[in-house]
């Protein structure tokens, strides 16, 4: 279970994050929506336990974060930050395996043969044929796919995810949250995901957090969550919300005003 109490975040006087509160309790994935600029990538660091909070504070079964010792927490959660991968001189291979490092003594020993482990998140993420070239090699696309590859090896019970479809084009931004959501059935993880696409995040999230402005806006399931009501006042745009053909998860259509003027324009010719 992780818990967030009144979290906020004052960094040079400035406010980025205020009185957020929520609980994950059960495995799921959890998404966190919110246009540029709202505060989530700055609620995910305080999650990770990378930024401390200002207030509030974290619990994770029960115990404040910054109280986990570093690799306790590594065999606990595990993060996957905005960009992925930077390029580096390591094969893929060698870059996937270091996500075992919560588990390895001081001569990088660990008790549990890895190889199997490592090898199926290769095979998982496409990686296989890949695995002796070097990161710096990778486009960011396969650098994203490594990145996830080195956080499944990481075997935690908690996920976070950063924007984890950037640089990917649609059909890899598919497989990589299938992949996420298939991992995610099979291990009962719990998995919170800072999320641009408000389709994808409807698609593939349980539930949804809305930040505005450094707080929460609303809370709850995507069809409670994305309305043209959300669209219009948290993102400025105006669009149609219409059901998705499998499963009915609702799924926006933009307005853009640029559009219906053109169509008036070729109708009158």
């Amino acid at each position: 279970m992780i818990e967030a109490i009144k979290l906020g975040r004052t960094v040079d006087g400035i406010s980025l994050l205020s009185e957020i509160s929520f609980s994950y309790a059960a495995p799921g994935i959890y998404g966190i929506i919110g246009p540029n600029g709202a505060g989530k990538t700055s609620l995910l660091r305080l999650l990770s336990g990378v930024d401390r909070p200002t207030s509030g504070e974290i619990l994770l079964d029960g115990k404040p974060i910054a109280d986990y010792p570093r690799k306790a927490l590594a065999r606990k959660m595990a993060v996957l930050q905005q960009g992925g991968l930077p390029p580096v001189g390591y094969s893929v291979e060698e870059t996937v395996a270091l996500g075992r490092y919560p588990y390895q003594g001081w001569f990088g020993d660990e008790q549990e043969d890895a190889k199997p482990i490592i090898e199926d998140a290769l095979t998982r993420m496409g990686l296989s044929h890949l695995r002796n070239r070097s990161v710096d090699q990778l486009s960011g696309g396969e650098r994203q796919r490594a990145a996830l590859a080195q956080v499944m090896v990481q075997k935690p019970q908690i996920l976070l995810l950063d924007e984890p479809t950037t640089y990917l084009d649609i059909g890899y931004q598919l497989q990589l949250l299938d992949t996420v959501a298939q991992w995610q059935q099979e291990q009962s993880l719990t998995v919170i995901a800072v999320l641009h696409d408000l389709n994808l995040a409807a698609l593939y999230c349980d539930h949804l957090l809305v930040i505005k402005d450094g707080s929460l806006y609303g809370a709850g399931t995507p069809k409670q969550i994305v309305t043209r009501e959300l669209v219009r006042d948290v993102y400025g745009a105006e669009a149609d919300i219409i059901p998705h053909p499998d499963g009915g998860a609702p799924q926006i259509m933009l307005r853009p005003k640029l559009i219906a003027s053109r169509n008036r324009i070729l109708i009158n010719v």
